[in-house]
């Protein structure tokens, strides 16, 4: 595949993915509470299309936890946490279902959400990761862990986007202000607002089993 099919690739991940934590401190795991059958048919079935995309059940156990589990008919959930070496983020698997006769079959997102997956069990470290997305894309902000697949395959990538120059808005207010002043009822803040925001900036991903660090642009929502 040519470098700017997995770029788009990736970039794709990031636009389906762009909703960033502020830091990568561990969520306090809640206290485990009990499932009703529904419920842990809904959790076991999870599990195992996690487990088919390439994992086993010993890795699962050790790096998977269970968040929550949402049982209603139109709305049926499993969200797991997925940590590994200090990294954490969560996988939601939307379930969805058909009958065979009398058969319920239900389908898993998480498949197409995973790809293949493979047992990370080495990373590089947040601070050489944090030091890698400065080189790649400048002064940074909203890091956050993502784990999606690129080109098929599950990748564990700490994402961010470049900071935005706050002289460049400061201008853009400036003259917004001046054009309702001399245009007042006018639609220009509007306007002019909406530019400020979708403005394309640098977006960075970097490999963190690799290190390697792929750069796109973008637009992200405020």
């Amino acid at each position: 595949m040519s470098i700017e099919a997995s770029a788009a690739s990736l970039l794709a991940f990031v636009f389906v993915s762009l909703s960033f934590s502020a830091s990568l401190q561990l969520t306090p795991k809640a206290t485990p509470r009990s499932l009703s059958v529904s419920e842990q048919a809904l959790v076991d079935g999870s599990k195992r299309a996690v487990i088919e995309t390439g994992l086993s059940a010993e890795y699962f156990d050790m790096h998977f936890e269970l968040e929550t589990v949402v049982d209603k008919p139109s709305d049926r959930r499993v969200v797991w946490r997925f940590s590994v070496n200090g990294y954490e983020t969560r996988l939601t698997d939307s379930i969805g279902s058909y009958s065979e006769g009398t058969t319920r079959i239900y389908t898993h997102s998480i498949a197409s959400t995973l790809g293949h997956t493979s047992e990370i069990k080495r990373t590089i470290s947040y601070a050489r990761a944090l030091r890698i997305m400065k080189m790649c894309i400048g002064n940074f902000e909203n890091p956050g862990v993502e784990y999606g697949p690129i080109d098929g395959y599950a990748r564990l990538f700490l994402v961010a986007h470049a900071r935005r120059r706050t002289n460049q808005i400061d201008t853009t207010r400036e003259q917004r202000e001046k054009s309702a002043a001399a245009a007042p009822g006018t639609d220009v803040i509007k306007s002019e607002e909406e530019n400020v925001e979708s403005t394309p900036i640098k977006l960075g991903n970097v490999n963190l089993q690799t290190g390697k660090c792929i750069r796109g642009t973008g637009v992200v929502a405020p």
